[in-house]
């Protein structure tokens, strides 16, 4: 049960950190491309924004699940430990 209770807190120190900095490196690469789609075509920043918007949610709801699954797990390991 120890190694389990171990394994498991490096995946909760691990995981988060991670899906963070792949989130932020997404929507980073998102703004970028709506920007140069922008530029390239201006009669449509109306429609790039609302996509931009859509995919800047959608990947910052996949941030918050995890974070509710880091909370899970820090009061599932709180009970083993």
């Amino acid at each position: 049960m120890a190694i389990y209770a171990t394994a498991l807190g490096f995946a909760v120190a691990i995981g988060l950190p991670l899906a963070v900095c792949f989130a932020s490196h997404a929507q980073a690469r998102a703004a970028i491309a709506a920007v140069e789609s922008a530029a390239r075509q201006p009669e449509a920043a109306g429609d790039i924004r609302f996509m931009l918007i859509l995919s800047l949610v959608l990947i910052e709801s996949l941030v918050i699940y995890v974070l509710l699954a880091f909370f899970v797990l820090q009061r599932f390991l709180a009970k083993i430990g």
